[in-house]
C-alpha cells in the first residue's frame, strides 16, 4: 500500500468505517510508515477536538424554538445533547447561520490546538527553577541510562531527544517528567563548561510552537526551526518525527541554534 492510497483508509479509520480486514491491512501499512503513524495521529487529535467545540455550540433559544416547531414537527422534540447537530444539519437552515457557527468552531479549535504559548512559558519557568536549584536532581553518571530511564517513565511511548553537545563541553546529568497541560513531558538537564541546557521532549507537532517564534528553515536538513526569546532565556523547538524538542538556555538564540544544528541525532 502506497502512502497515498493509505490517507483515504486513514480517514475512514478515524471516522470507524473500515471493515476488520481493511483495519489488518491499515495497521500493516502504519506498522511500517512513520508519516501515516504522525497523519494518524493528527487527524485522531483533530476529530477529537471538533467534537469537544461542537459541544459547546449553543443554539440561540428563538431560533431552537423555530426550528422545533417548524422543522422537526409539532411535539417533537431532540436532546440537549443532540440538538447541536440536529438543527446544523437542516436543509432549510439559513447559510448565514451555518457559516457563523463554522467561524465559532474553527475559531474555538483554533484556540484549543495553539499549547505553544503555554508550552514555550512552563518550559521557561522550569528552566529557572532547575538553574536556581528549585528542583531536585537525581544526577546519572551515564547518559543511555538516563535515556532509558525516561523513556521507561512514559512506558516507553517516546524517548528523549539525543543530543551530543560534547563540542560545547556539556553533558547530561540529570532528567525528570514533568507535565504541561495534559502532556506529559520528558526533561534533560545538559551541564558542563558553559550555562545549563536544559531540553524539553514531547509527542507534538510544529503547531506548538509559539505564535510569535520567528521560523528558521534549515534547508539541508530539512528542518523547521522556531526561535523565540524571554527575558534573558532563548529557546529553540524542532519536530523530530511523532516528538517535538525544545532547548531553552541563558544563551543567544543564535548560539542554541548553531549547536542544534550541528549537534542533533537520533540515537
Amino acid at each position: 500500500m502506497r502512502c497515498d492510497e493509505a490517507q483515504e483508509w486513514i480517514t475512514a479509520s478515524v471516522d470507524g468505517e473500515l471493515s476488520a480486514d481493511e483495519r489488518v491491512a491499515i495497521e500493516s501499512h502504519l506498522a511500517e510508515c512513520q508519516d501515516c503513524r504522525t497523519q494518524l495521529a493528527r487527524e485522531t487529535a483533530l476529530k477529537r477536538e471538533l467534537k469537544l467545540t461542537s459541544a459547546t455550540v449553543t443554539t440561540p433559544q428563538a431560533l431552537r424554538a423555530k426550528i422545533e416547531v417548524n422543522e422537526l414537527g409539532a411535539g417533537t422534540r431532540t436532546s440537549r445533547k443532540n440538538f447541536s447537530w440536529a438543527w446544523l444539519s437542516l436543509p432549510r437552515l439559513r447559510p448565514a447561520w451555518a457559516f457563523a457557527i463554522v467561524l465559532l468552531m474553527i475559531a474555538a479549535l483554533a484556540y484549543q490546538l495553539r499549547p505553544g504559548q503555554d508550552l514555550a512559558a512552563t518550559a521557561m519557568a522550569t528552566h529557572e527553577s532547575v538553574i536556581k536549584g528549585k528542583v531536585t536532581l537525581a544526577r546519572v553518571g551515564d547518559p543511555g541510562e538516563l535515556r532509558k530511564e525516561l523513556a521507561l517513565a512514559v512506558k516507553n511511548r517516546f524517548a528523549p531527544v539525543a543530543l551530543d553537545l560534547s563540542m560545547a563541553k556539556l553533558q547530561p546529568v540529570a532528567g525528570f517528567v514533568t507535565k504541561i497541560g495534559d502532556r506529559e513531558v520528558l526533561v534533560t538537564v545538559y551541564e558542563g563548561d558553559g550555562p545549563t541546557i536544559t531540553c524539553y521532549t514531547f509527542l507534538g507537532t510544529e503547531t506548538d510552537a509559539p505564535k510569535s517564534a520567528e521560523l528558521f528553515r534549515d534547508n539541508e536538513m530539512r528542518v523547521n526551526f522556531f526561535i523565540f526569546s524571554q527575558d534573558n532565556l532563548s529557546g529553540v523547538m524542532h519536530q523530530e518525527g511523532e516528538v517535538i524538542c525544545i532547548l531553552i538556555a541563558k544563551l543567544a538564540p543564535a548560539d542554541i541554534l548553531n549547536l542544534l544544528r550541528g549537534k542533533t541525532h537520533h540515537a
